[in-house]
């Protein structure tokens, strides 16, 4: 009788093991079907790029108009900076930003506040150091009146591989 036990244990732990390993997420395969954008992807769509058009422009008036007071960004491995010193860095003459792409966005409308992932991706240079490449970013944003204001920033590198940005042109539906 404890040999059938045995022999019975001996055979279901590697098959409720198998079934524990199989359970990992697995990265989706990007599709190549056309997702028509929400409100809040086409709202924060322009918005986070009227932030990274102000940072190209040198245009700091504008830049701190879409931030909170407390504004700040936090990236692995490193301690969060406060607003302030982001946008001394992003206008200074040192920093140069190219190009840029936003991507990949959803948004996460929780009322007063908004949770907005995106893929960016970016040609851009601090002195003589190239910062192309391409970074997961998480933004939360809060209302204030009528307007968003970005108050949190969380951005991780994806890839820092020399990329070369193509951008294509708006489908006119008559081709």
């Amino acid at each position: 009788m404890p040999n059938r036990w045995l022999a019975l244990l001996l055979f279901t732990l590697p098959g409720i093991s198998s079934t524990a390993i199989a359970q990992e997420p697995v990265k989706p395969k990007l599709t190549p079907t056309i997702i028509t954008a929400t409100r809040q992807v086409t709202l924060f769509t322009g918005l986070e790029k009227q932030v990274l058009l102000a940072v190209q422009k040198k245009d700091k008036a504008a830049l701190t108009a879409v931030l909170t007071d407390d504004f700040q960004i936090e990236m692995p491995d490193a301690d969060p900076l406060a607003g302030d010193d982001w946008i001394d860095s992003v206008m200074a003459a040192d920093f140069s930003l190219k190009s840029f792409i936003v991507r990949q966005m959803s948004v996460a409308d929780l009322g007063d506040v908004a949770v907005v992932k995106y893929d960016r991706l970016l040609q851009a240079t601090f002195k003589t150091k190239n910062l192309n490449g391409e970074a997961f970013v998480v933004d939360v944003w809060k209302k204030s009146g009528d307007s968003w204001k970005l108050a949190n920033r969380y951005v991780a590198a994806v890839s820092a591989a020399p990329i070369t940005l193509k951008v294509h042109p708006r489908p006119t539906g008559k081709q």
